[in-house]
């Protein structure tokens, strides 16, 4: 099994103080993430409406709310991926964007 390691952007944790009523499912769900990040979670295609989410995943944390994130072994096969930051990480490595609501967290604010 292979053993992934977590980056934070600052939008992400700047939204996690923000919506601390979901902090723990946050948490509960990151953990997952860190574990299988390709089970139930989505790739993200380009929607020329939003940003160009190509190379992106998200993930539910309930009906609304999204972690946008980046598997670095994945989006470095997207050239045009616009958030990937993966330059100086190993393939093993899951970059978490941000988090909120559906529309927010797809608009990466």
């Amino acid at each position: 099994m292979i053993k992934y390691e977590a980056i934070y952007e600052k939008q992400f944790m700047r939204n996690l103080c923000r919506y601390s009523s979901l902090k723990g499912r946050i948490k509960s769900r990151v953990e997952k993430i860190i574990d299988t990040p390709y089970y139930n979670t989505e790739a993200l295609a380009d929607d020329t409406k939003k940003l160009n989410l190509i190379g992106c995943r998200s993930a539910r944390i309930d009906r609304n709310f999204r972690i946008v994130f980046v598997i670095c072994e994945e989006c470095r096969n997207f050239p045009d991926c616009e958030f990937c930051f993966c330059e100086d990480f190993p393939d093993e490595t899951i970059i978490f964007l941000t988090v909120g609501p559906h529309d927010k967290a797809y608009a990466m604010k």
